[in-house]
């Protein structure tokens, strides 16, 4: 998928997100209006539940399908890692809830400042990548000189510790495996390896610090590689380390 074509979606899911997140509610009060179904007591109560329950929810979900399957074309197509595509499908379910919750909380009037402080910080390494792929990078030479590779491999490792510590500090891991396999020893020894890992990858700090410094490095990485850049022409200049 071309930067121009994956631009499109991303700004055309992110405008019907911002719909049926928080003015449908107002599409949905208007239809209960025109319906007239006000006038008899009790009988808005069906229509409501199928706008705001349903095609809220759905329409939500039609988004979030749009931005990952645009995201997952555009690291093909770019012939990036597979693991730049894992981080994408990390990043995104950890934060499918928030982007959930974000239009009740607005509807509700709760400040900027509340509703930002649940924000995981996965959802501003996501943001991070897709801003990077809406670039034309496969036109932009691929060069040694500049330090390219070695920030391509910083990127990479940034991107692969943070979808690693978002796994080993997720406590939804073990009751999937326990779904899919149903074995109680497989979800002992998984708990066991998530324990060792979050261990390993806190670097001796408690909460998110490690996070912080890491997103601030891959975002310094992928802004360095588009400052960077050659002039058109080159080699595809987008496969990460």
């Amino acid at each position: 998928m071309f930067a121009g074509r994956y631009l499109w979606w991303n700004m055309f899911a992110a405008m019907a997100y911002v719909f049926f997140a928080i003015y449908f509610f107002y599409v949905s009060w208007l239809a209960i209006r025109v319906s007239g179904c006000a006038s008899l007591a009790g009988s808005c109560g069906g229509l409501e539940a199928k706008l705001n329950a349903v095609v809220r929810p759905y329409g939500m979900v039609a988004c979030g399908i749009i931005v990952l399957a645009a995201g997952i074309m555009r690291i093909r197509f770019l012939k990036m890692s597979p693991l730049w595509g894992l981080a994408f499908f990390v990043w995104f379910g950890t934060s499918a809830e928030f982007f959930f919750t974000f239009g009740n909380l607005w509807f509700a009037h709760v400040d900027m400042g509340t509703i930002l402080a649940g924000m995981p910080i996965e959802t501003l390494f996501l943001a991070a990548l897709v801003i990077f792929l809406c670039f034309p990078v496969e036109l932009y030479k691929k060069s040694p000189e500049g330090g390219l590779r070695v920030m391509y491999f910083v990127a990479g490792f940034t991107a692969s510790y943070s979808f690693s510590f978002t796994v080993a500090n997720s406590p939804h891991v073990l009751g999937y495996v326990g779904l899919i396999t149903g074995n109680d020893a497989l979800v002992a020894n998984i708990a066991a390896i998530q324990a060792q890992t979050r261990h390993l990858l806190s670097l001796g700090h408690e909460g998110l610090l490690p996070m912080v410094v890491v997103l601030a490095i891959f975002i310094s990485a992928l802004s360095y590689l588009l400052w960077i850049r050659k002039q058109p022409g080159g080699a595809p200049a987008a496969v990460a380390a």
